[in-house]
């Protein structure tokens, strides 16, 4: 036996684990998936004491630490680019196990009711990508659409 010399060869053993599993969303974001396959909208829920959005919903104000209220709101599909990065490297998709394309880019989104989050977008042409641009979310049809963010398919750019 080698003592970590490296002289030995070692044997590698290649197999595929398959590990399916379930998990509760809990009633606010199963609410939010629902809505976004059914209706192909977002929506959010608020704070009583600050009366921040809250995007995704959630039970609790993260920053106020109280129970948010049940009812939704409809938020806007439309917004300000905030900034942006461009996935050079291909990296598997987690919902399809699939390589997503090389070199797209990827955005923090102001959405126009003051509530931001991050999601592809359709402009690929890199001079045309900017912090400020206006765009809008892109949903897929309705019979396509699964109750997961990938139910948008991306953020295409709208004109001012």
């Amino acid at each position: 036996m080698g003592e970590g010399n490296g002289s030995e060869e070692l044997l590698a053993v290649s197999y595929t684990l398959d590990l399916p599993f379930r998990y509760a969303a809990g009633p606010f974001l199963s609410r939010f998936y629902r809505e976004l396959k059914e209706k192909g909208r977002l929506v959010a829920n608020t704070c009583p004491q600050c009366g921040r959005l809250l995007f995704p919903p959630m039970i609790v104000c993260g920053r106020c630490h109280v129970r948010a209220t049940e009812e939704f709101v409809e938020l806007s599909a439309t917004g300000t680019v905030l900034d942006y990065t461009v996935v050079l490297q291909p990296i598997q998709d987690p919902t399809t196990g699939k390589m997503r394309e090389e070199r797209y880019p990827h955005a923090t989104i102001l959405l126009d009711d003051g509530v931001s989050f991050t999601h592809r977008l359709k402009e690929t042409d890199l001079a045309k990508l900017r912090a400020g641009m206006r765009v809008e979310g892109v949903f897929r049809d309705q019979g396509e659409r699964q109750g997961h963010m990938t139910d948008i398919l991306y953020f295409r750019t709208v004109e001012d």
